[in-house]
């Protein structure tokens, strides 16, 4: 079944409907659909629909809900993700933000560290398009979430707040870590944080803040990962861990 997501204010008690120019191209000249046929829907805060095309124009389509599939809120999940991400260079940020969303990742935090050689300002320009990859990576999965993503922050600024996830994980290269299950193992809470240093890790001054400040030193095996790659190994890992 084919999946788009559609924000809440066009979604009523038994009706959708679905305006995104880009999408009703996709449906009507792409998938060449038809009235009858059926479609998921989410709307990114916990609800899904299966929903069947009523009618076809040039700007909209219309859609039936046949039946709920989830509804929920995001308070109600089991635990709750959160990704403070150095941010490399390049386009691999997009990478990394768009597999967090299929993952279910429930906030994104683009960070800036000792040894980020991005600036914040370019950065943030680039905010709305990197919500369109979220957009297009939940219409992809059919994520009934999706992640908000926050402005680029100081490491400082971030540990100056972390006192509001109850588990920090910070794989590094510096410190001998623990195994990252046996961390997760002995965990009862609900927010945790994972924290992904640049290329060439953090600098040693940011491991000992972060270390002082509660965070728990994990160890990803042998091999030197970079950034995405990090990134996407401990957000597997936990999806699939806390699923």
């Amino acid at each position: 079944m084919n999946r788009f997501y559609v924000e809440k204010e066009h979604i009523d008690k038994d009706k959708i409907k679905i305006t995104g120019r880009d999408d009703v191209h996709h449906i009507a000249r792409v998938l060449r659909l038809r009235p009858g046929e059926e479609l998921f829907i989410s709307d990114g805060d916990g609800g899904g629909y299966i929903t069947e095309i009523e009618k076809i124009d040039k700007n909209c389509v219309d859609l039936k809900i046949k039946d709920v599939k989830k509804r929920r809120r995001r308070a109600d999940r089991n635990v709750m993700i959160s990704l403070a991400c150095a941010i490399p260079k390049n386009a691999r940020f997009e990478d990394i933000i768009g597999k967090a969303t299929q993952l279910g990742v429930d906030e994104i935090i683009p960070l800036l560290t000792d040894r980020t050689l991005v600036e914040k300002g370019a950065f943030d320009k680039k905010a709305e398009r990197f919500r369109r990859v979220i957009i297009s990576s939940a219409k992809q999965s059919g994520a009934l979430f999706l992640p908000e993503l926050k402005e680029a922050t100081v490491f400082e600024d971030l540990i100056n707040g972390i006192g509001q996830y109850e588990l920090r994980l910070l794989p590094n290269l510096a410190r001998k870590g623990r195994i990252l299950k046996d961390v997760v193992s002995s965990f009862k809470g609900k927010k945790i944080l994972v924290l992904i240093g640049p290329e060439g890790d953090f600098s040693k001054r940011e491991i000992e803040v972060a270390l002082n400040s509660g965070c728990v030193s994990v160890d990803l095996g042998e091999s030197v990962l970079r950034v995405d790659t990090a990134a996407l190994s401990v957000m597997s890992f936990l999806s699939l861990y806390f699923k």
